[in-house]
């Protein structure tokens, strides 16, 4: 879920607060912008992963003949 924050003042945390309890219904999002989202977010998990574990792996070189 994306959340747009605004203005931090007490209230807008009212606001929240009042989201969370169900009192106040948020805009409905399009699904397509969730699952974009989600996928960017798990592609650049995936590759910052890999680039740790390439880091981290072992160089084997070759010794001089």
């Amino acid at each position: 879920m994306i959340i747009r924050l605004g203005r931090l003042t007490p209230g807008y945390f009212r606001l929240l607060q009042r989201q969370v309890a169900g009192e106040v219904q948020t805009q409905p999002h399009d699904r397509a912008v969730n699952q974009i989202a989600m996928m960017l977010a798990i592609m650049g998990l995936s590759l910052s992963y890999y680039s740790a574990k390439q880091m981290t792996e072992k160089v084997h070189v070759q010794p001089a003949a």
